[in-house]
């Protein structure tokens, strides 16, 4: 056991340092397990010297390397006790600390050399993200096809810090003093949202802020205002717009860059949303049936070509009832500093319903603030991940083929339920579903991460 380990340690740790991808198969040891995902993690701080500085570093610290082991097998408290103590619980073998360890010494000795000579890394390491994508369902036996032309060049971006959000009982109970609420805030009983509630019945309405995020939902609790049963009279889409912004001012949610009405109103998306029955349910009545002439047997020496009796005419499908809107769903658009924000998270919407009543309402702004840049892979690359499963996209069961549209470069936002550190790229798909007969089914839209390496 004790060669096989060190053989496993070894064989896995030379494919990292040489950026190869790497997955642990189900032989692993428990304790090589361990000591690789700290290596990986080391590695992820890792940045790129010159190729003397890393032949000189590395005989430097295989010198040491010696020097140590010598002193730590003869009893000598030191550095490698103490290094000793951030491994895993049971070390694999002094082989497999010592490799860790020159991958650790590696990290100290660039980081050295990055702030002697200038280099320091303008982005936290990728270590520290995370994108929380949504699940990968793709029929068996849909493939993939793009309808646009995919470079395979890669680059960099922007990565960005998010500002916590300072939630408090007082803040919330602020924000719905402005929005008309009584009272003061409550925590709820799971600890993650600030609620403030009044009225009942269909007329109940909450107010919710989530601590992790610092976003908002507001909004009637009884779905009869989204989709009443009667006919509502709506204002004009221009109204409507405006009245979102004006309640969005109203609450001091209104971000910095949306100050002037007219800078966003023609990125404002306004859209026809729920649906009542307009002219009530239709019924056709039906013909009464024909009654069918009794049956005799014929006389003898009558033909036997005896008229069929007459078939009931069938009845009549009901006419479907056409549907008209209940409320404009006005979108605003949401950006990471300037760059074009996606995920559950990013989402800034207003409902405009009956008499022009705000009916809804769901903001979730994370403010940022750059940190740097970073590599990423290209879109070509992109869409390779998607196709293997590597993204987040949900398609319909009868999908045979997956056509992609358009590919942008996006950041992605977690649900507002969840506490995010950054902002980082993704790649963002959007298209078309289209079964087995070449019939359109419903758009999509899918992702993939952008950043070079791998992330959590």
């Amino acid at each position: 056991m004790k060669d096989k380990a060190e053989k496993q340690f070894l064989e896995y740790l030379d494919r990292m340092l040489a950026g190869e991808p790497v997955t642990l198969g189900d032989d692993v040891y428990d304790d090589v397990r361990s000591a690789l995902d700290q290596a990986r993690l080391m590695l992820a701080y890792r940045r790129e010297p010159t190729v003397e500085f890393r032949a000189d570093l590395r005989n430097r610290l295989l010198q040491q390397l010696a020097e140590k082991q010598a002193a730590y097998a003869a009893g000598k408290p030191g550095f490698w006790e103490r290094f000793d103590s951030v491994l895993p619980p049971k070390p694999v073998l002094i082989a497999v600390v010592s490799s860790l360890a020159v991958v650790f010494l590696l990290f100290v000795g660039v980081v050295l050399y990055a702030n002697r000579f200038g280099g320091a890394p303008s982005a936290p390491p990728g270590a520290e993200y995370s994108v929380q994508l949504p699940a990968n369902i793709v029929p068996e036996g849909a493939y993939f096809t793009a309808n646009i032309s995919l470079s395979d060049s890669a680059g960099k971006a922007a990565v960005y810090k998010i500002e916590s959000a300072d939630i408090t009982a007082d803040s919330v109970t602020s924000l719905g003093h402005r929005l008309g609420f009584v009272g003061s805030a409550r925590f709820s009983n799971d600890g993650t949202r600030y609620i403030m509630t009044q009225g009942s019945g269909d007329y109940e309405i909450q107010l919710t802020v989530w601590t992790a995020s610092g976003a908002v939902e507001y909004g009637y609790l009884s779905p009869e205002k989204l989709y009443p049963s009667q006919q509502v009279q709506l204002p004009s889409k221009y109204m409507a717009e405006t009245i979102a912004y004006d309640f969005l001012q109203q609450a001091d949610l209104l971000p910095s860059e949306y100050q002037n009405v007219v800078k966003v109103e023609a990125d404002t998306t306004v859209a026809a949303a729920g649906g009542y029955s307009v002219s009530g349910r239709a019924t056709v009545e039906a013909a009464p049936p024909v009654a069918a002439a009794p049956s005799f047997p014929p006389p003898p020496g009558a033909p036997s070509e005896e008229p069929a009796p007459p078939v009931p005419a069938p009845t009549p499908a009901p006419t479907p009832a056409p549907q008209g809107p209940t409320y404009w769903l006005v979108q605003f658009p949401y950006f990471v500093d300037g760059a074009e924000a996606t995920g559950p998270g990013s989402k800034i919407e207003v409902s405009v319903g009956d008499n022009g009543e705000v009916v809804k309402m769901v903001w979730s702004w994370r403010p940022v603030s750059p940190l740097g840049t970073d590599n990423i892979i290209s879109p070509m690359q992109a869409f390779q991940d998607l196709t293997q499963g590597k993204g987040g996209i949900e398609l319909p069961l009868n999908c045979q083929q997956v056509v992609v549209d358009k590919v942008q470069l996006k950041y992605w936002l977690d649900p507002p339920s969840e506490k995010q550190d950054y902002a980082v790229p993704v790649y963002e798909f959007t298209g078309k579903c289209f079964d087995k007969s070449g019939n359109t089914l419903e758009d999509f839209t899918g992702w993939t991460t952008a950043l070079k390496y791998p992330l959590n």
